[in-house]
């Protein structure tokens, strides 16, 4: 038993006849693979991974060609969009370093972020660092799905808190606050509560408590600026209240298993139950196998052996594209990668790169979708009938009507539409904000090829 600084850490060595040695052998064989097939992307195409990359892309662009680091990032979310509604640390410093590395630095951060974690994990609480609890840790549900998912920000805001968890247990006050503060900032929707939660649970066993909660007060005080910049960000501000409920609830559930597995194991481990390890163990591979479903995990495990799509590319690479133009691009099944490439080549997107800010639904009145269209400065609607296949809104439907009132010079007040081009997977529809008062036009002149399929809608 050792004691430093009021932190003692109890050792018990593995047996070399036990199971634990070549669990945790199997254990980072797999954590191994996992990475390689995740480094052995240029791109690494899942769930949460792309905004990384457009982020990224256009901080290096405007550090490396207009030497100034934005505030603001108008090529999104209608030109109301931010360079950093979070994540300013990984997203920075991968910025600086993409001249080098191009879109790997942001598969490469990824990465590190899951080692930091790990990492960290493993200092903040040496009571699991034996050979079969290490192994147990390295399941933890948060940082495989984060991992899969491509959650870079949150792997790095929590690596960040857990050394800050670390530093405060070996008595470095100082640098715990410092570390939980800049780990908070850099994803305070999730790692702040997180870090609540934390101090909160701690203080029932925490002798100072009033040094607690000062030196905490420290770490909020570092948030606040990047808690501040997150509800001003159009993605929060536009969202619905119960959207933005049900996605909180939804995604703490998980994450904070980023804190809570290493906490229980190291209660587990402290009754010292033959069976503890060994249950704790099955518990969470369990748990991995039952949030696939939940967390759609299939097609994120898939995207280890992905390739990005891009047929959006190509379509931006065509006399139809417009540069400099807003885009409502509503499209499924390519993780959002269409959107990168559209304002790679010099488009806008009327939304952020955030399933919330997309504003997937149906509208109850056309008048109601065409001054969702005008509010956000809409030039183009482009729709892959993959998107109506999944998401069956009616919004393919409401732009054809204002396809044949335009047509029909109907004087209604709303938005004009013409069908541009009538391809074999998307429709691209011209939105005139400035028409809709009988000032109509003939759409079908503007038609491209494959004129005879008509999208289900």
């Amino acid at each position: 038993m050792d004691t430093d600084r009021g932190l003692t850490f109890v050792r018990l060595e593995a047996s070399p006849k036990s199971l634990a040695v070549p669990c945790l052998a199997a254990v980072l064989t797999g954590w191994a693979v996992v990475l390689a097939l995740v480094l052995s992307r240029p791109t690494f195409v899942s769930h949460d991974t792309i905004s990384n990359y457009a982020h990224v892309w256009y901080v290096s662009d405007r550090l490396w060609h207009a030497h100034q680091l934005p505030w603001h990032m108008p090529i999104i979310g209608h030109g109301r969009a931010f360079a950093f509604p979070y994540a300013f640390i990984p997203w920075l410093t991968a910025a600086l370093a993409r001249p080098l590395l191009g879109d790997w630095v942001v598969t490469l951060w990824l990465v590190l972020g899951c080692v930091g974690v790990a990492g960290a994990t493993l200092w903040a609480f040496p009571e699991i660092r034996a050979p079969g609890w290490a192994a147990t840790a390295l399941l933890n549900p948060a940082l495989i799905t984060a991992c899969v998912i491509g959650q870079l920000p949150f792997l790095w805001a929590s690596a960040l808190l857990l050394a800050g968890v670390g530093c405060w247990r070996r008595g470095r006050r100082a640098w715990a606050a410092t570390l939980v503060g800049l780990g908070q900032a850099t994803h305070p929707a999730v790692v702040l509560p997180i870090g609540l939660a934390l101090v909160a649970g701690w203080a029932y066993w925490e002798r100072d408590r009033l040094a607690l909660i000062r030196w905490y007060a420290v770490a909020v005080l570092i948030t606040l600026p990047a808690a501040a910049l997150v509800v001003a960000s159009p993605v929060f501000r536009e969202s619905r209240g119960p959207t933005i409920a049900t996605e909180f609830f939804g995604t703490i559930v998980v994450r904070v298993l980023v804190v809570a597995v290493p906490v229980g194991l190291c209660v587990a481990r402290a009754r010292r139950g033959p069976w503890l390890g060994a249950a704790a163990a099955g518990v969470l591979i369990g748990l991995n196998v039952a949030l696939i479903g939940p967390l759609d995990l299939g097609p994120a495990w898939s995207g280890l052996l992905r390739h990005p799509d891009t047929e959006v590319a190509a379509f931006a690479r065509s006399p139809s594209f417009r540069t400099g133009a807003t885009y409502r691009l509503l499209r499924s099944g390519d993780f959002k990668v269409g959107m990168y490439q559209l304002i790679q080549h010099g488009g806008r997107l009327d939304s952020e790169l955030f399933p919330e800010s997309i504003d997937r639904r149906s509208w109850p009145t056309l008048a109601a979708y065409a001054g969702f269209l005008r509010d956000r400065g809409v030039d183009y609607v482009l729709v892959f009938d993959s998107y109506d296949r999944r998401f069956q809104t009616n919004e393919h439907e409401l732009v054809r009507r204002l396809v044949t009132l335009s047509q029909q010079r109907a004087a209604t007040g709303l938005v004009g539409a013409r069908l541009m081009v009538d391809a074999p997977q998307y429709d691209l529809y011209r939105i005139d904000r400035g028409r809709g008062k009988g000032r109509g036009s003939r759409a079908r002149a503007d038609v491209g090829p494959g004129t005879n399929r008509r999208s289900t809608g």
